[in-house]
């Protein structure tokens, strides 16, 4: 027995301590496996040490791996590299010794994370990875892979194996895994289905989460068409997210980053792969997160329910996730662009069996997974789940409808308990959703409206129906009253919004009138009456105010918005009105309670001007005057404020219809201006009593006081206009001289004066005025102290006039109400006047500074790199200016040439032949192969064209696909001077290869011409614009636009009625980039006459091709954009030169002799004689439009003689 202990030790390896190991024999020593091996015999901390940065002779460890590695390196494609460590996974396998087994992979897996970050060891490693990858190795993993779920501890280290191999090197084997997936992959699947009842108790990393990170490695490194098949390999991407709640949270965090940034952040994969990935079993299953709890406190995660939120808004609401196009507020199937009816037909407009609107039950939806998606979260109960939805609904606001269509019952009974609060919160959130631009179609308003059972339920959810929303109004809690105000205002004002949006298309067809009149029908069915929120606004307390401010702000939508429901109101909101004017006079008013009585006068103030039962001019028994004077005087105090800027338009509106004031917009402000405090004086109590009398009279007896107006006019011969106002103010003064006391009556003359004094100012009859003077005067005669004060006051005036501020600083006032529907397009033009011109003149696509990620092109998969634009990046890098960047880019085009060469790409001839025409015309332009002696780079053109012409080649069918080659079998290299001068000619001047008809099946880009039809020019035109946009970058880029002509020929287009907006808004985003070279400005002064050019594009007016509602009219969006690139040009020019350029010029010091003289002035060039009356025209664009064609027909003129030519046109 002795004996047979004594063989046994000495068959065991003597145990050789990590830190004595000095040489790769020792090292080899410890990684022999025998099957008598046990696991305690196979450990050792080589590899942990050399991971530890701290360990003193860590760089000596190094060194003896890397002499191991090099001794068990594979001599030949047959044989295996660690072959006595492969050999013993193999006999382990064949003898079923699962420690070794286990074992083996383990520390690969560790061999594999030690090497991974030291380049010595990248060849080896990749050599390493394709021994694992070989057939024994296979075969192996695949057993491990088979065993039962009890023998986690060999499927988990075959995992992370194979894990590290797909990561290795950034992930160059990636694909060489997956080309194995018949083995290696087929019982994945199995493996992420594991629930957490059958992982094994006890283990630091489990199966499945060894398969988690072996399928986030795939999504991160396999290539587009891999990484496509293996997403629809099966259901493997739901098995992976299915348990992520039974996982750390670092883990979880981490696979929520990963599929963002392999699958929706991967521009490469299709619409279609992206929608299978998160489809609708997928995205609950992830949403499940929402509910995940750390394991120590029980609590929330906010990092996990953060990480959730951001990839869920990725997917949902994003084109870079599964959302769909889709149409708005047309349902899916739909057709608004319906031609008109048939003469001899019968109009029944919306109720024609051509207009379908049945969609109350169920509604056709694109985004259908989203759909399902969003029917499981709870809004009421999570704030982060009603924003996510909300955000869907914003991004796809077809699913409004959709969703209430199948959630009818959402909202419980009134009630103050966080459920109901919560449902309310996601609804209130959905109604305040803004209107989708054109009701969610194209670029425009369809011919017809949308169904309204669609509509409406984005303005007003089906949950909020009368009986709700009235109940909230009868309960008796203000929780409850302030929700259903504010409710009811902001659904009043998207109805506003929408009915704005429907009245703009009514010009195009009569259903959209008839369509708001229904959709007004169905916003009343499902709001409570007005006299239920009057109920509620008398039923609140006295000092409940900001409550009542809310409630006020609601009856004001009922009445501006909906007046016709308003008109049998008899509630006169004069009386709470005034009692509001009369509490604001009060000293003991803090500022807080002034600001709440002041936002509800404004409101009362609208809610008065559209009830017809307000009473004006009445004054009660307890009122020292009418509400009208209460409100001027309440104006004239504050007349600054906001509210008195909303309050002095709705006053003018009432003084104007009643025939008090002149119909302007300025006497108001002149009446206002008039009861001003100043320093010497005040209006008191008898100034506005007079007032009041006054006015009661002219609306009592306009006709009188018109005639003594027009008696007056007639005896001066004076027929300018005066408000009958001042007429009975001249009436009335002997009155008061009759009743009022000294100090009273020069208090009124005081006003009388300034009033006078104002009305003048605002225009009105002044010698009717003083006729009135002399006639108050006259009446005085015996009252020599009244007379005498008139006198003092009117000399007052005369000496220091009361003067009305300037125009434009009562543009931003509120307008009369009834004034409204002439400043239409006032909103529209204040937005085009404040351009944001960093948005609409981007900069061209900026160029790599580096070649990080473009130097890799190992089996490149071109029709890939096509359409990710990774060839584009590297193409630009050759313009790039840093010469290293261009050396080094040249050198790796040089390298994919030959890889187009022996790739099996369809369309590799195409492509190698404008690869190569690139390379040739790069080295043709001096290029230098030295970083000291580097040349300039070659125009960016060059680089543009290329990028241009890559899509093109790679299809066929592509309408430029016939000029594109013409193009490139003119030559071996482009002549850089003539590129754009051929493409100028061949996009003007030469037929389209294809028709009109064929646009929309050959191109996704569809251009109207202006005629509104598509053609196949302007399609041709747009194209060259993007490619001129793209390649004006430099003073290089801009000579050469100056040497072909380019600005020339495309103001020429401009002014051509086929120009359509979005390749004149081109044209000028072109001359706004040559304004940021340096000397460009000056350039397009003294060579192209731009800034006349400008003048006269900003008068262009729409043509009959542009359709009824723009002919003849100015395009203010297009005013804004020229006024914003003339701008442009005057900030960026050098202003010393060009007025020196400009005083060289004979034609400017003539035309400004002939600007001071006033009369004619004749001017004679070359070419003749032309007659300039005041200004001078220069005509530049006819002869460049020539210049520009000659040089077009002939190429082969030197740029010396171009440039010739242009001086001669600049000089003339």
């Amino acid at each position: 027995m002795s004996v047979g202990i004594s063989e046994e030790r000495s068959r065991k390896r003597r145990k050789v301590e990590a830190a004595t190991i000095t040489s790769a024999g020792q090292l080899h020593q410890i990684l022999q496996f025998s099957p008598s091996s046990s696991p305690e015999d196979i450990k050792a901390d080589f590899l942990s040490n050399l991971t530890n940065e701290d360990f003193p002779e860590r760089i000596q460890h190094f060194k003896v791996l890397k002499k191991y590695c090099d001794e068990q390196s594979s001599a030949s494609h047959d044989q295996v590299d660690f072959p006595d460590l492969l050999s013993a996974w193999h006999n382990a396998s064949q003898s079923n010794a699962e420690a070794v087994l286990a074992a083996i992979p383990r520390l690969l897996t560790r061999f594999f994370e030690t090497i991974s970050s030291h380049v010595d060891f990248r060849d080896f490693g990749i050599s390493l990875c394709h021994s694992l990858l070989k057939r024994d190795q296979l075969r192996i993993f695949d057993r491990a892979f088979s065993s039962p779920r009890s023998k986690e501890h060999l499927i988990t280290p075959s995992l992370q194996l194979l894990t590290e191999i797909i990561s290795f090197d950034g992930g160059v084997l990636a694909t060489n895994v997956f080309s194995r997936r018949d083995l290696l992959y087929r019982r994945l699947d199995g493996i992420l289905s594991q629930t957490p009842a059958t992982m094994a108790q006890g283990a630091t990393v489990t199966a499945y989460q060894a398969a988690l990170e072996f399928v986030l490695a795939n999504l991160k490194y396999l290539d587009s068409a891999s990484k496509a098949e293996f997403i629809t390999h099966g259901k493997t991407i739901l098995l992976a997210v299915r348990n992520l709640s039974s996982l750390p949270m670092g883990i979880v965090t981490n696979t929520l980053k990963s599929l963002e940034t392999s699958i929706i952040g991967d521009g490469t994969l299709s619409r279609q792969i992206k929608v299978r990935s998160f489809n609708s079993g997928v995205l609950s299953a992830v949403a499940k997160l929402y509910d995940y709890t750390t394991s120590e406190t029980g609590d929330p995660s906010v990092e996990v329910r953060d990480g959730l939120q951001q990839l869920l808004m990725q997917v949902c609401t994003t084109s870079k996730g599964v959302l769909l196009g889709q149409s708005g507020w047309y349902p899916t199937g739909s057709n608004p662009e319906v031609s008109e009816q048939d003469e001899n037909m019968i109009d029944l407009g919306l109720d024609s069996p051509f207009y379908f609107d049945d969609y109350s039950e169920k509604i056709p939806v694109k985004n259908a997974a989203i759909s399902a998606f969003i029917q499981n979260l709870r809004p009421e109960s999570d704030v982060q789940q009603a924003d996510l939805i909300v955000a869907i609904f914003k991004a796809a606001p077809e699913l409004v409808a959709d969703y209430f269509t199948k959630k009818q019952k959402f909202l419980d009974p009134p009630g103050d308990d966080p459920k109901w609060r919560g449902q309310f919160a996601f609804l209130f959130s959905v109604v305040q959703l803004p209107v989708p631009p054109n009701c969610g179609w194209d670029e425009k308003l369809p011919r017809t409206p949308p169904p309204l059972s669609v509509v409406i339920e984005s303005i007003l959810p089906r949950p909020f129906d009368r009986a709700t929303i009235g109940k909230c109004l009868r309960i008796n809690e203000d929780i409850m009253t302030i929700s259903a105000a504010r409710l009811l205002t902001v659904a009043f004002e998207k109805l506003e919004s929408v009915l704005k949006l429907f009245d703009k298309a009514s010009a195009q067809s009569h259903l959209w009138q008839q369509a708001s009149r229904k959709l007004t029908s169905l916003f009343v069915e499902r709001i409570p009456p007005l006299p239920d929120v009057v109920t509620t606004l008398q039923k609140l307390q006295d000092e409940n105010e900001q409550v009542r401010s809310l409630v006020l702000e609601c009856i004001a939508s009922y009445h501006a918005i909906l007046p016709s429901i308003t008109a049998n109101s008899k509630f006169d909101f004069g009386v709470p009105l005034g009692k509001r004017l009369q509490r604001l006079e009060s000293d003991d008013l803090n500022t807080m309670s002034r600001d709440v009585l002041g936002t509800q006068i404004a409101h009362l103030v609208q809610i008065a001007y559209t009830s017809p039962a307000t009473k004006w001019f009445h004054k009660t028994a307890s009122e020292e005057v009418s509400l009208i004077v209460q409100l001027l005087r309440y104006c004239a105090q504050d007349s600054n404020t906001g509210i008195t800027k909303e309050t002095l338009p709705i006053l003018g509106g009432v003084l104007i219809d009643k025939g008090v004031l002149n119909d302007d917009a300025r006497t108001t402000e002149a009446l206002i201006l008039s009861l001003n405090v100043t320093k010497k004086w005040e209006p008191e109590l008898v100034t506005y009593q007079f007032l009041d009398n006054c006015i009661s009279r002219t609306v009592q007896r306009p006709v009188k006081y018109l005639d003594q107006l027009e008696q007056a006019q007639q005896l001066l011969s004076d027929s300018k206009p005066l408000s009958l106002l001042a007429c009975c103010v001249a009436e009335q003064w002997v009155h008061l001289l009759k009743k009022a006391e000294k100090k009273a009556i020069k208090n009124v003359a005081e006003w009388v004066a300034r009033f006078f004094s104002a009305l003048d100012s605002a225009g009105e009859n002044y010698r009717v005025m003083m006729h009135l003077k002399e006639e108050m005067l006259g009446q005085s005669d015996g009252n020599e102290k009244g007379k005498e004060a008139l006198e003092k006051a009117f000399e007052k005036q005369r000496k220091r006039p009361v003067v009305l501020p300037k125009e434009d600083v009562v543009e931003g006032h509120a307008k009369h109400p009834e004034a409204s529907e002439h400043s239409e397009l006032a909103p529209e033009q204040q937005q085009h006047s404040n351009l944001d011109v960093a948005e609409n003149f981007p900069p061209p696509p900026a160029l790599p500074t580096s070649l990080s990620g473009l130097d890799r092109w190992a089996k490149p998969d071109f029709e890939s790199e096509v359409q990710s634009w990774r060839l584009a990046n590297l193409i630009r890098c050759l313009v790039s200016p840093e010469p290293e960047v261009r050396l080094q880019a040249l050198q790796i085009l040089q390298h994919v040439i030959h890889a187009v060469q022996q790739s099996t790409y369809d369309e590799k001839t195409q492509l190698w032949l404008l690869l190569g025409e690139l390379y040739e015309t790069i080295r043709s332009n001096g290029f230098s192969n030295s970083t000291t002696t580097a040349t300039a780079p070659v125009p960016s053109i060059v680089a543009e064209l290329a990028i241009h012409f890559l899509p093109v080649v790679a299809d066929p069918s592509s309408p430029f696909y016939r000029k594109t080659n013409t193009f490139l079998l003119r030559g071996p290299q482009w002549s850089v001077p003539h590129i754009i001068p051929y493409w100028l000619k061949e996009t003007f001047l030469t037929e389209p290869e294809m028709d009109d008809a064929d646009i929309r099946a050959s191109s996704n880009e569809v251009t109207s011409g202006g005629g509104g039809n598509v053609n196949a020019q302007a399609l041709e035109i747009e194209r060259l614009l993007d490619l001129l946009l793209n390649s004006l970058r430099t003073e290089a880029d801009m000579d050469l636009f100056r040497r072909a002509q380019v600005f020339t020929r495309l103001f020429s287009y401009y002014m051509s009625p086929v120009c359509t907006k979005s390749a004149r808004k081109k044209i000028l985003r072109v001359v706004e980039l040559a304004t940021r070279i340096k000397g460009g400005s000056d350039t397009l002064i003294t060579r192209t006459g731009v800034r006349e050019w400008l003048s006269i594009a900003k008068t262009l007016r729409g043509h009959s091709g542009h359709g009824v509602a723009a002919f003849g009219k100015l395009d203010d969006e297009m005013v804004s954009w020229v006024e914003a690139v003339e701008a442009r040009v005057a900030q960026t020019c050098d202003v010393a030169a060009i007025r020196r350029w400009e005083a060289d010029r004979r034609i400017f010091r003539e035309v400004g002799d002939g600007a001071r003289l006033g009369g004619e002035v004749t001017v004679t060039a070359e070419t003749g004689k032309r007659d300039v009356v005041g200004k001078a025209r220069v005509d530049g664009v006819a002869e460049g439009e020539s210049e520009s064609e000659s040089e077009s027909q002939s190429e082969s003129q030197s740029d010396t003689d171009t440039d010739t030519d242009t001086d001669t046109d600049s000089e003339t």
